[in-house]
């Protein structure tokens, strides 16, 4: 052990080349010094017993800055967790200073440090509190990955490292002086004027105006992280209206992100300028009943504006005629073609319009059966619903698109529990059943059987209007068709359909926006964004 002072503000570090753990040493020595010992700061380079929240292994990592402050405290104990929120501040500026500005990383509520764009975890902290002879000592714990080439597998959370983010080799001791550094001036703002601080937090908090799943150990519940409340807690506003203040819990951000400009981009086909037709996939679209033809006339032509290069079309004979408003398309009549017609495409839309007679029931059963990609909507969703030994026929290339009640029809539950948890429904059904689930609202929910949530919040009540489903399923089977995975595809379908929607506004009001108006709009945009 090595004993040295840090010479800009008054604290005494304890330089340790392995021990169990750093919040262990600040307690043995707490009770050697008794209430001088403050300022103290305790730094190994490798814990035999680190731990972090709820008693998980705080895992050592090549060249990890592993530390632990200690300072005497009389704070309430109430707004003892604050101090989380100091350190996780102060570590945040160290790095992009020891980075000369290029770090950018979020705090998330409340002790861990991630990166902005890949929301990987690099710091984890733990602070405790221990009282001795009538005084109050703060050990806050830090572990931050600092100069790891590799990480372990198999961690609880996708982690990264200031080396692996931003290519920079940091000396330990170097990185533990600027965080002490932070630490005093966030610290001082805190005590000097704790709204200010609260504001600087929420403003750097990736767990305020963001999706957000609460875990408190026995359940699991998702909202929108709201505000801070005065002492640092996090109030979340829930799916099912209530609004609740969070004082330790699990609240994740990971695998819940909102659909923006710059996802749509990255998601969307990539298309050549010198590709043929050939090369933009082939949909095959089974839709469309006598008292129907709508449903089958407007997801094809969705389909077809949103780049599918070639589009063939099965429906009854009864309504072939109506089919002469989309050329481009070429119509089938003949149910015995459908296998031919399942075989040649690369993605199958089925549901929209048909009816949930035996001629659905047989046609959904071959399109599962097939193992393609599909989209189910509409009555092939309720056709679904109606026979659920179809269920063990679903798999992970599988899109469902189901407003609520269709999706209640689906679980079993009430429209008002699907509404009221729409979150939890959608994922729980899309991991039983391994298949993507787009469950349809004003903020719809794409939920994916590995367990990641994606949210949309684009559109307007311009959608709520028959006809609008059908044109979503027509452009995700079109962006399946041109090889966008099928979860990704259900994701960038409901985010273009919606952007579209809101595009539409600018020359209709809402009550006069028919699906067929934001058909002409969706393609626009996919011709502007395919130029950027």
């Amino acid at each position: 052990m090595k004993v040295f002072s840090y010479q800009k503000y008054p604290y005494t570090v304890y330089k340790f080349e392995v021990i169990d753990s750093t919040n262990n040493a600040a307690r043995r020595e707490i009770e050697r010094l008794g209430t001088s010992a403050d300022r103290l700061v305790f730094v190994a380079d490798e814990q035999t017993e680190g731990r972090g929240r709820n008693g998980r292994e705080w895992l050592n990592s090549e060249a990890a800055v592993m530390m632990s402050i200690v300072r005497t405290t009389k704070l309430s104990m109430d707004r003892m967790p604050i101090l989380n929120l100091v350190a996780a501040l102060a570590v945040k500026d160290a790095v992009k200073k020891l980075t000369n500005g290029v770090a950018e990383l979020s705090v998330k509520w409340p002790n861990d440090l991630i990166t902005k764009d890949r929301l990987e975890k690099v710091c984890g902290i733990l602070s405790e509190t221990v009282s001795l002879n009538g005084t109050k000592f703060a050990i806050i714990g830090i572990g931050l990955n600092l100069n790891a080439k590799k990480l372990p597998d198999g961690l609880l959370q996708p982690a990264s490292s200031v080396y692996l983010q931003y290519g920079k080799f940091i000396n330990v001791i170097d990185a533990v002086n600027a965080i002490l550094a932070e630490f005093e001036v966030k610290y001082n703002l805190f005590m000097k004027d704790q709204e200010a601080f609260l504001k600087e937090f929420a403003s750097d908090c990736v767990s305020i105006g963001h999706h957000v799943s609460v875990d408190n150990g026995e359940t699991v519940r998702y909202g929108v992280g709201d505000k801070l409340a005065k002492n640092g807690q996090l109030i979340v506003r829930y799916e099912d209206g209530e609004t609740d203040v969070v004082y330790a819990a699990d609240v994740s951000v990971r695998n819940q992100t909102l659909i923006d400009d710059m996802l749509a981009l990255r998601l969307r086909p990539k298309r050549e300028p010198s590709a043929n037709k050939g090369a933009f996939g082939k949909a095959a679209l089974i839709v469309g009943s006598e008292d129907m033809p709508g449903a089958a006339l407007m997801s094809t032509l969705a389909c077809i504006r949103s780049g599918a290069g070639l589009t063939r079309v099965l429906v009854p004979d009864a309504i072939k005629p109506s089919f002469t408003a989309v050329p481009e398309a070429m119509i089938l009549t003949d149910d015995e073609d459908a296998d031919e017609l399942i075989k040649w495409s690369n993605a199958i839309l089925i549901g929209c319009g048909m009816g949930t007679g035996k001629r659905t029931l047989e046609l959904l059963k071959k399109t599962l059966e097939s193992k393609k990609p599909c989209v189910i909507d509409a009555d092939g969703l309720n056709t679904l619903a109606k026979n659920k030994k179809l269920y063990e026929l679903l798999h992970d290339k599988v899109v469902l698109t189901p407003h609520p009640a269709e999706m209640a029809r689906l679980t079993g539950e009430k429209v008002d529990h699907v509404v009221k948890y729409r979150t939890r429904v959608a994922l729980d059904f899309a991991k039983a059943n391994g298949v993507n689930v787009l469950l349809k609202s004003d903020s719809s929910v794409l939920a994916s059987p590995d367990g990641t949530i994606r949210y949309n919040d684009s559109g307007s009540s311009a959608l709520a209007k028959g006809g609008s489903g059908d044109v979503l399923a027509g452009i995700i089977t079109a962006f399946i068709a041109q090889g966008v995975k099928p979860y990704d595809a259900a994701s960038l379908g409901a985010y273009v359909l919606g952007l579209s929607a809101e595009k539409s506004i600018d020359f209709l009001h809402n009550r006069f926006v028919a699906a067929s108006d934001i058909i002409e709009i969706v393609s626009n945009d996919l011709n502007r964004r395919n130029k950027q």
